[in-house]
């Protein structure tokens, strides 16, 4: 293992079991309206199928796949995660996932594998051509790859990052363009949905009654600023990435 790699493993060992990240969860919760849309997508691609969970963290996503897929293997670098996945699992009498530890630069699958392979915040910790060509080795054909990663284009959102260092890694990089356009060198299709630019001044009102209207006001307003004003697109907080490999 690397010494990147290693640093991830130290340091999500260390933000799962010590909650290193609870300050950042106000924030997070204006992903009500993106993480909606995204379970949709997810519901449709992940029925009946093999899916693969990359980076899957304590296994809250894994528990949404595994109630649709016919097969989910999770994975990420944290023993910890595994560990804390694997018994909450049990506890929910999930018998059709499986979690591995497992490094994502190195998948320890057959080629052609899985029908669907999903991450949340997770290759913006890795490199990107290894990942890449990973994720394609093991889809198979007409499979899908869907993505929800931050972006680092935004100066405040930037700023904010460096002035909380220890809420993550020293190695992490948000998606720049150039790196979704890094992904159509190895994908038949590659696809963005951007989310969250005006939805993060809905963060005061999250335990008001006025935070659910407003922050659907709020991403019907992003929505329409992308619409008018494209280039605006890439200094939203988040977006969607799906990948598709066609032959």
């Amino acid at each position: 293992m690397t010494d990147r790699l290693t640093r991830e493993k130290e340091y999500h060992n260390k933000a799962f079991s010590e909650g290193l990240r609870k300050a950042a969860d106000k924030y997070y919760t204006i992903h009500a309206v993106s993480l909606e849309k995204l379970y949709k997508v997810l519901e449709k691609y992940a029925s009946g199928k093999d899916v693969l969970e990359y980076g899957c963290g304590p296994g809250h996503n894994a528990f949404f796949l595994a109630l649709h897929a016919r097969k989910l293997i999770a994975i990420d670098i944290s023993d910890f995660a595994i560990k804390t996945a694997t018994e909450a699992a049990a506890e929910l009498n999930i018998t059709n996932a499986e979690f591995r530890e497992m490094n994502a630069e190195e998948l320890e699958f057959e080629d052609n594998s899985f029908d669907l392979v999903f991450g949340n915040s997770i290759i913006h910790h890795l490199d990107l051509d290894i990942c890449f060509r990973e994720i394609k080795r093991v889809l198979k054909p007409g499979g899908k790859a869907i993505f929800y990663e931050p972006l680092g284009h935004n100066y405040f959102i930037n700023y904010y990052r460096k002035s909380t260092p220890e809420m993550r890694t020293e190695d992490e990089h948000p998606l720049m363009m150039k790196d979704i356009r890094l992904a159509e060198k190895y994908f038949d299709d590659v696809s963005v949905n951007f989310f969250h630019l005006t939805t993060l001044a809905a963060v005061p009102l999250r335990k008001t009654f006025l935070f659910r209207p407003v922050l659907r006001f709020l991403a019907a307003t992003d929505r329409l600023i992308f619409k008018i004003f494209p280039f605006i697109k890439k200094n939203a907080w988040f977006c969607v990435v799906e990948l598709s490999n066609n032959k």
